[in-house]
C-alpha cells in the first residue's frame, strides 16, 4: 500500500483487492486503495464521501460496498457504494444503527452487517441491506455482544455416500 493505515475496510473484486478508509492514529482517512492482482501494483481510487475508520467493507454485484465506521468523532450510520467501473463513490440508505468495528460481508445478493458497537455498547444486531430497494432491514440479532468480529460468506458444501 502508499498509504500506512489501520483498522481499514477491506474488501475483494475481480481479482481486484480495496482497502478503504482507516487511519494513522492522527487522521482518519476517506482516501481509497486498490491492489491489482496481476500487475502486483497499488493505485489510488477516488476518495470515499465520508472519513471512517473501524468499517465494514464487501463486494457484491461488481460494486464495493463500505457501512459504519467511526469519523474520529462519531460512530456512524452512513454507508456508500464505490461502482469501479466509474470510479465514483455514491451514498446510499444509512444503516438503521451507528456501527463501528461492524462486519459486513454479502451473500445471497444481500449485504449483512453484523455487530458492532455504537459509542456505548457492543451490539448484537444484524442489518440486511437489498441493493434493490436500497434499503436496511434488521435480521436475525446476534446471541452474544460483539464488536470487531470477523465473517465470510461461503457456498454449503455437503458429501454424502
Amino acid at each position: 500500500m502508499r498509504t500506512a493505515r489501520s483498522a481499514a475496510g477491506a474488501a475483494a473484486l475481480d481479482h481486484q483487492v480495496f482497502i478503504v478508509g482507516g487511519h494513522d492514529c492522527t487522521c482518519v482517512f476517506n482516501s481509497c486503495e486498490c491492489y491489482r492482482v496481476a500487475e502486483g501494483t497499488w493505485t489510488f481510487i477516488k476518495q470515499m464521501q465520508s472519513r471512517r475508520c473501524r468499517l465494514g467493507a464487501a463486494a457484491l454485484n461488481g460494486k464495493v460496498y463500505v457501512a459504519g465506521g467511526y469519523d474520529g468523532a462519531h460512530f456512524l450510520n452512513s454507508a456508500e457504494c464505490y461502482e469501479p467501473a466509474r470510479n465514483e463513490w455514491f451514498a446510499i440508505s444509512n444503516l438503521k444503527v451507528n456501527r463501528s468495528r461492524v462486519a459486513l460481508v454479502s451473500t445471497r445478493g444481500k449485504l449483512y452487517a453484523i455487530g458492532g458497537y455504537d459509542g456505548l455498547t457492543n451490539l448484537k444486531s444484524v442489518e440486511v441491506y437489498d441493493p434493490a430497494t436500497d434499503s436496511w432491514q434488521f435480521g436475525p440479532s446476534l446471541h452474544f455482544l460483539d464488536g470487531g468480529l470477523a465473517v465470510a460468506a461461503a457456498p454449503i458444501v455437503t458429501f454424502s455416500d
